[in-house]
């Protein structure tokens, strides 16, 4: 009976531990499939070379008695800083292990960094690393000017280059954008216009406000202007005069420059046609030329003394204490001329005049107001409004910029290969748009074209 009972108890202890050993095996099963899908997560949003950063791991459901580090074999180029463990509370409660590594990586770059191996209750993991792309330290880097051209070229200030960056014919319009890198701020940004070119700021980006970008590095190209460029002569052309002064992520400031570069500029190409179309600007006509036509038709017998007797009439009109009469003076030395009466000069003393008046009516406003009789001071803000905006208007045809035009030939290019627009008569008052260089573009009536500046004689 005895050794029956014996027998019987150990079948029940070897019933009772088979369930136990299958449960152990399941939980540490599982163990295991959880430890494998562990990762060394990094605690930076961006990696910086030569500066300390944190990869962590948290072992859940592990005493910090029962885990055991080893320092890693790190690669060339980073350096092991510390290791630790400390016991991860979650909710006031500790429920886990966590490991903390400092290392350093010394240039920038991708890396592929061992696992670590970790020791849970004397069983081996390794915890791998996920993929570690490591950014040069913005402090360390120096901000940079490009040019980014329509035509896919793109320049930078540290790029210098002997031979052209493309070629272009004269009268092409060139259009580019210039942008900056690694740069916090623009302090001032200043550009010459090139000789012997038209040259037109498009746009301005809000970076040219001199107002910080903020701390956060982006190495993104940070728009600063946009512009338009046409070449007027051929040959060899540099770049266009530009500069500005940027702060860096370190603080410093620095002067950028572009750099000692130059596109060849190629002679206008000539077509000829016989229509031209009204709506076109007029660098279209530039691959134009026009079929038998005389330069001296756009001349007439008016010399060239009398064309500075006009000018000097015009000046003392514009200038003159009583323009009425220096006005009839000069409309009768062009009627002797043969000339048709054209507009009257801007007086300058008019403009004066009406500037005084202005500011009269201001202050008896204004003294009124002081005095409280609102009621009268209105009239003399409704003269002050008129008076304003005649002054305006007088200031405005004051600025416009006139001159008297000798004869000779209206081009379609500052260039004397290129056709001509259509004469003008020599003598006649007429608007300069532009000045380039030796050449000036006029507009008389609805014609409009460059001349050669000997050709302008200019009311001052």
């Amino acid at each position: 009976m005895e050794k029956q009972r014996a027998g019987t108890k150990i079948r029940i202890s070897i019933g009772l531990l088979i369930p136990l050993l299958i449960f152990g095996n399941t939980l540490s099963a599982q163990t295991y499939s959880q430890m494998k899908a562990l990762r060394m997560i990094s605690q930076n949003d961006v990696i910086y070379a030569g500066k300390e950063c944190q990869f962590s791991l948290v072992i859940p459901s592990a005493k910090t008695a029962d885990v055991q580090m080893e320092i890693p074999s790190l690669p060339a180029g980073v350096s092991f800083i510390s290791m630790r463990r400390t016991d991860f509370i979650e909710n006031g409660v500790q429920s886990g292990t966590k490991i903390d590594l400092q290392i350093s990586f010394r240039v920038q770059g991708e890396y592929k960094l061992p696992p670590l191996r970790v020791k849970v209750k004397n069983r081996s993991y390794d915890i791998p690393f996920d993929s570690v792309v490591v950014q040069q330290d913005p402090a360390t880097l120096s901000p940079c000017l490009i040019i980014h051209f329509d035509n896919g070229v793109e320049v930078k200030n540290a790029q210098p280059s002997p031979e052209p960056l493309f070629s272009v014919r004269a009268g092409d319009k060139i259009r580019f954008t210039v942008y900056v890198q690694y740069t916090v701020q623009v302090i001032n940004f200043e550009w010459s216009i090139p000789k012997n070119a038209l040259f037109t700021e498009v746009k301005k980006y809000k970076i040219t406000e001199g107002k910080p970008r903020g701390s956060g590095f982006s190495a993104e190209l940070i728009p600063v202007a946009r512009f338009e460029w046409q070449p007027l002569v051929s040959g060899l052309t540099a770049l266009p005069d530009m500069h500005l002064t940027a702060t860096s992520y370190g603080g410093m400031r620095v002067k950028l420059v572009q750099p000692d570069m130059r596109i060849s500029v190629l002679p206008a190409e000539k077509k000829k046609t016989g229509t031209v179309n009204n709506n076109e600007s007029y660098f279209s006509y530039a691959f134009t030329e026009t079929e038998n036509v005389n330069d001296s038709k756009a001349r007439t017998d008016i010399s060239e003394e009398n064309c500075k007797k006009l000018a000097e009439l015009r000046i003392r009109e514009r200038h003159s204490p009583v323009p009425w009469k220096a006005a009839a003076e000069r409309r009768a030395f062009e009627k002797k001329l043969g000339i048709s009466g054209g507009r009257n000069e801007s007086s300058e003393i008019l403009f004066i005049l009406l500037v005084i008046v202005t500011a009269v009516f201001v202050l008896l406003a204004l003294l009124l107001f002081i005095l409280k009789k609102t009621a009268r001071a209105i009239p003399f803000i409704v003269c002050a409004c008129a008076a304003f905006v005649c002054t305006v208007i007088a200031g405005v045809h004051l600025s416009s910029l006139y001159g008297i035009f000798k004869g000779g030939s209206i081009r379609s290019v500052p260039d004397v290969a290129s056709g001509f627009v259509s004469p003008v008569a020599s003598g006649q008052r007429v608007r300069i748009e532009e000045i380039t260089g030796k050449w000036i573009y006029i507009q008389y009536g609805s014609t409009g074209g460059w001349v050669s500046s000997s050709s302008i004689i200019v009311i001052k």
